[in-house]
């Protein structure tokens, strides 16, 4: 027997509040036995399968709750693996009795989060991975920090890199903070012990005397570790907080990249040790990943491309993690998709586009019947439905779909050179099978347990459009990022190939971690803590806050700003779309208003709206487009601050008082702490010369 952790990667989610609950492990939007909800919602701690609803999402005081990361170890038998998904595993707590009859008395988990967002290069959103291949590399953020422009250095690694190094729980109903007061603690050598010595790394003043914090708290934690009533770990993150430093923090100048600043986001490797009744521990060979990132605002929205559907495709093209789908650079003509795991995703999240867009009746009507797809779906509406689609694959003349807006959907920008959102080229090529009749109804092989858990976790999170992204990045996509041991039954697939780490050897005064993963470069020694999260915004808020509508990037009709005459857009795509409206609400309908109009849907508000979001001329424009601006806060700086108010976009039977006449699937926000609209919400298509403030 061996056992691995699930999920491989865990996604946790900060909140202003001390309070929790389990992040999602149902997969968002998708129908659950028995229940007028489609799935995805968050769960309570200490249960299985209670949902959220939206009396849970704010504590007593009205702070937005963290969401946490809940870790399970399974069993599994010793043969080596061959495609994925295998349908094995047992789940493991302590009190279960294993295979060989030896019953787990104690589960010993180490975790180490660390933040290194302001020692990373640039994120250059026209580039993305291509940006690092060839031996490149994009500039570095804070350059010149310490005299050095080398991120190896010293006072770079000291000051810049948030480091709470690892902490140890075990048992049940146990805890342990991530903060400058509580000692570092590792399983090392056979044993758990403290490290006194760890050098961890947090700004304050003594580090920064210019240390600015907006909401008046500095960074002294990243989150924490739970244990539940059957030994399973949650990994909880930060608190939403943001703090600059030096010359360059204030005023925020950048939606991405801004230098003088430090977020308290964070990731690490999650690692853990069987204690048996014997009196044996078993050290378990894999590790899974937590990060913890941007709040959930949307958590039952799929998006239209998944960062599973991502992460998949760089694991069937280049793992061969299922060689019936993909063999010798091809896909396999003859593979049968399953329709309810593969193909009909794809079309429930484009249905569900609808409640966080601003789009007009006529196109709420096709994305409502975009849902009501089955597998019997007559051909004539699958011929119509499969014009529509953006193919990601290039003509062999050169020609591609990735410069052509409406009609072709996903109608929200791309990445990496793509103006305009594709679905992966494993999504198509499930979608197309279905076209051609190619698919089933029930899958030969079920996911497992724990493999279901490494599907819904990644598959309720933003993937398809890295620029940079709001959970993960474009990394996802670099096949050095992973552990490719993954037919070895103790590793299995989709692992962040983790970086040796000798606590022995932390010496106070010393940064302990370095420089860490760089994408594309071959036998490197694996990734550090902090190496997932880095690539994101610093601070996040900013990118949250800008990333409503846009301009297409790479703009098909040319670049805007190089025009000669600033007044004249002959030739240039002028209309704005959405970059993640999925995962980054634009436009919802709130439920309170819906109950004052009768469950009769109202006029829709911006999710980001009130004091200090009303639109105004761009400050890098050539005249007033105020389109381009609504729906975010005008002033960087008030987003660090207002964060928290987002209210959260949920199904209705989810949502507290919600009438059982009204449909059960409407999606409305809740728990929203705004009082003012700002700019009235105007259907789409909007244009950057759109002026909807009159």
């Amino acid at each position: 027997m061996t056992f691995r952790i699930h999920p491989a990667i865990g996604i946790a989610r900060v909140g202003n509040s001390l309070e929790y609950y389990i992040g999602p492990e149902t997969m968002a939007g998708m129908p659950q036995e028995g229940t007028d909800l489609n799935g995805g919602l968050p769960i309570r701690p200490d249960t299985d399968g209670e949902t959220i609803t939206s009396a849970d999402v704010r504590d007593g005081a009205g702070a937005l709750k963290r969401q946490a990361a809940r870790f399970t170890v399974f069993e599994y038998d010793d043969a080596p693996l061959g495609s994925f998904p295998s349908g094995d595993g047992t789940p493991v707590g302590i009190g279960t009795v294993l295979s060989d009859g030896r019953t787990v008395t104690d589960i010993i988990w180490t975790v180490h989060l660390a933040n290194k967002k302001a020692n990373c290069w640039l994120e250059v959103d026209e580039e993305g991975i291509a940006s690092y291949t060839g031996g490149g590399l994009p500039p570095l953020r804070n350059p010149g920090f310490g005299g050095a422009d080398d991120p190896s250095a010293p006072e770079r690694l000291a000051k810049l890199v948030i480091d709470a190094g690892p902490r140890t729980v075990q048992g049940t109903g146990a805890s342990v903070e991530f903060d400058t007061a509580t000692p570092a603690s590792a399983y090392v050598g056979g044993a758990v012990t403290e490290l006194p010595d760890y050098p961890k790394q947090f700004p304050d003043t003594a580090t920064f005397p210019d240390l600015v914090c907006p909401s008046g708290e500095a960074i002294t934690t990243l989150g924490g570790l739970r244990t539940d009533s059957k030994g399973r770990l949650e990994v909880l993150g930060g608190h939403g907080l943001a703090c600059g430093f030096g010359a360059n923090a204030l005023p925020l100048m950048h939606d991405v990249n801004n230098d003088g600043w430090l977020d308290d986001t964070s990731d690490g490797p999650v690692t853990a040790v069987l204690v048996l009744d014997d009196g044996s521990e078993v050290p378990l060979e894999g590790s899974a990943w937590a990060v913890a990132t941007d709040p959930g605002y949307a958590p039952q929205t799929l998006n239209i491309v998944s960062l599973w559907d991502d992460i998949y495709n760089t694991w069937i093209e280049h793992f061969d993690v299922n060689p019936g789908i993909y063999a010798n650079g091809a896909y396999l003509p003859d593979y049968q998709p399953d329709f309810y795991e593969d193909i009909f995703p794809v079309f429930r999240a484009a249905s569900l586009q609808m409640w966080n867009t601003n789009l007009p009746d006529s196109a709420i009507a096709a994305h409502d019947s975009i849902d009501n797809i089955t597998p019997e779906d007559d051909p004539g509406n699958r011929l119509y439905v499969k014009a529509l689609i953006r193919n990601p694959n290039p003509d062999p003349d050169g020609s591609n779909d990735f410069a052509t807006g409406s009609p072709l959907m996903p109608l929200s920008l791309g990445d990496a050179g793509k103006a305009f959102l594709t679905l992966s080229t494993s999504q198509y090529f499930f979608v197309m099978q279905w076209f051609d009749k190619k698919f089933t109804a029930t899958p030969p092989v079920p996911l497992g347990p724990g493999e279901r858990l490494d599907k819904v976790v990644l598959a309720n999170c933003l993937g398809g459009r890295f620029s940079p992204g709001i959970d993960l990045t474009f990394i996802v996509r670099d096949t050095e990022l992973y552990n490719s041991d993954w037919t070895n039954p103790a590793i299995g697939p989709f692992r962040i190939a983790m970086a040796p780490l000798d606590y022995g050897s932390a010496q106070a005064g010393t940064p302990f971690l370095g420089v860490g993963y760089t994408p594309t470069r071959p036998g490197q020694a694996g990734v550090e803590p902090g190496d997932i999260c880095k690539f994101m915004a610093i601070p996040w808020h900013t990118d949250y806050n800008s990333c409503a509508t846009h301009l297409p990037e790479p703009n098909p009709g040319g670049d805007v700003n190089s025009r000669k005459d600033p007044h004249v857009f002959e030739g240039i795509n002028t209309t704005l779309f959405w970059s993640w409206p999925a995962q980054r609400p634009v436009a919802v309908y709130t439920f309170d208003d819906l109950a004052a109009n009768g469950g009769a849907l109202p006029r829709q508000k911006f999710s980001v709206r009130g004091e200090g979001t009303k639109a105004q001329p761009s400050p890098a424009g050539p005249g007033p487009f105020p389109a381009q601006n609504v729906g975010r806060f005008q002033d960087r700086e008030n987003i660090l601050l207002n964060w928290q108010k987002i209210g959260v976009v949920m199904q209705g039977p989810a949502i507290e008082g919600y009438d059982p006449s009204y449909p059960t699937n409407y999606y409305l926000e809740v728990a929203s702490l705004f009082e003012d609209d700002a700019d009235p919400v105007i259907p789409w298509p909007n244009t950057i010369s759109d002026n909807p403030s009159g």
